[in-house]
């Protein structure tokens, strides 16, 4: 069922059967869609509940097949569907819990964008993996400039928060051992 295939820059790459991934791939986009239509209806936490199941999802294509183009489109329109919704959903919440609700928008967007800065590290030359930072940035922006009370909040998650990505576990477990020597 696995079979290792030479990656770029003579990277080895775990290579699961495609049967797997379109199985995944398939899973994802019946949630996508059952999300879109409860956010068509204005069912907002069932929008949210499908938008977490199809993060999962694409947590999992990420996992099989990193380098795919629709594994890293999958995880960003997971993020961005679930960043809508609160958006959305924040318009017919009173006031108060607005900025609540809209910070909620905006730690969607960092997660994403952090988790595709990791996949970033890992895979520096493949265009798909690019392109998806380039999105995951300028989203952040974006929402900023729509909810400028956002932008103290956006300007404190600026510096990357490395402490999730392999590159500094690893780095980590090696001074770990280096210390207890």
């Amino acid at each position: 069922m696995h079979t290792y295939l030479a990656a770029p820059l003579n990277r080895n790459v775990k290579k699961y059967d495609t049967t797997d991934f379109k199985t995944l791939l398939g899973n994802w986009e019946k949630r996508i869609v059952a999300g879109n239509n409860a956010f068509s209806q204005k069912h907002w936490l069932s929008s949210i509940a499908l938008y977490y199941q199809a993060i999962a999802l694409a947590n999992q294509l990420m996992r099989v097949s990193p380098y795919r183009k629709e594994a890293t489109v999958s995880l960003l329109v997971s993020f961005h569907n679930l960043s809508d919704t609160y958006l959305q959903f924040a318009t017919e919440t009173k006031p108060d819990e607005r900025m609540g609700i809209y910070q909620m928008a905006l730690t969607a967007l960092c997660e994403v964008k952090n988790r595709i800065d990791a996949v970033a590290i890992l895979l520096p030359d493949n265009p798909d993996v690019r392109r998806a930072k380039c999105i995951a940035h300028q989203q952040r922006w974006l929402l900023s400039k729509q909810h400028p009370q956002l932008a103290t909040d956006l300007t404190s998650t600026l510096a990357f928060d490395t402490s999730s990505t392999p590159l500094v576990a690893y780095t980590s477990k090696v001074a770990a051992s280096q210390a207890n020597h």
